[in-house]
């Protein structure tokens, strides 16, 4: 009986151990599981070029095509306080991003790679992102104000003088829209006729467009009515300028070896 009894008590302690090291066990995974979700959230914060979380990036920036005559990036505006004259409701932002997909739609259906900023990237963002990339064109877009004088009519472009292949990607993305628009053009400029930071911090073939005046009724509503059109004509420039676009040699793959250029610039958003 004593023998039984002595039994009995040996298997109620090991039961009680058993009982301990499965609370141990458990414990120790969950400890694991939490590890684990916390790295995996630190990586969520990891940061691309331009500052926006990797996950939200239009482009893996590490698998760039090697013909950069094949790459475009496009670097609409993000400017969301310019309200549109015919509606004061539409923004420039939203009008030049709805003009940008289009043309990106364009291009990656003929064979192209299109890199887009983020809808919510400032201009030191998007030239960091875009000289990372290093593509064949790169290409801004804006719609236009008169300011004080409110009078304002055309589009105009602008380009660095001191970047190869910058004047001819504004003359091929300038002449489709001059032809296009309904009023007398501003033509093509350079970076002394205005402090533009995109047009004189890009180290690649860079244009600037200005797609009418949007403080204009009249003109804002033209830009809006011609959304598809005016994403061929720019679409078709871009191809252009790459089809007769030299491409960069191995040994210096921006085509040139180019000092960084002191600038005023006029912050765009």
């Amino acid at each position: 009986m004593a023998k039984q009894k002595l039994d009995w008590v040996d298997l109620y302690a090991r039961a009680r151990w058993d009982r301990l090291l499965g609370v141990v066990v458990v414990l120790v995974l969950v400890i694991i599981l939490i590890s684990v979700a916390v790295r995996s959230c630190g990586k969520d914060d990891e940061k691309s070029p331009t500052g926006r979380p990797l996950q939200e990036a239009t482009q893996p920036t590490t698998e760039a095509p090697s013909d950069p005559l094949k790459m475009v990036y496009l670097s609409p505006s993000t400017q969301y306080d310019n309200l549109y004259a015919c509606d004061n409701s539409t923004t420039e932002a939203a009008a030049m991003i709805d003009l940008a997909k289009r043309i990106k739609a364009l291009l990656e259906a003929d064979g192209y790679t299109v890199y887009m900023c983020g809808e919510k990237d400032n201009v030191r963002e998007k030239v960091a992102e875009g000289n990372q990339l290093r593509c064949g064109a790169y290409v801004a877009l804006h719609s236009n104000s008169g300011g004080e004088s409110g009078n304002g009519q055309g589009t105009e472009c602008f380009y660095n003088t001191k970047v190869p292949g910058s004047r001819a990607l504004a003359e091929c993305v300038y002449n489709n829209m001059a032809a296009l628009t309904p009023t007398k053009d501003r033509g093509l400029k350079d970076e002394t006729q205005r402090d533009l930071y995109e047009v004189y911090n890009n180290i690649t073939a860079c244009c600037l467009l200005e797609v009418e005046f949007h403080d204009i009724p009249q003109y804002a509503q033209w830009i809006l009515d011609n959304q598809d059109a005016s994403a061929k004509a720019i679409a078709d420039g871009i191809k252009t300028y790459l089809s007769i676009a030299e491409t960069p040699s191995a040994s210096d793959p921006m085509g040139e070896t180019r000092e960084t250029m002191e600038w005023n610039p006029e912050i765009q958003h």
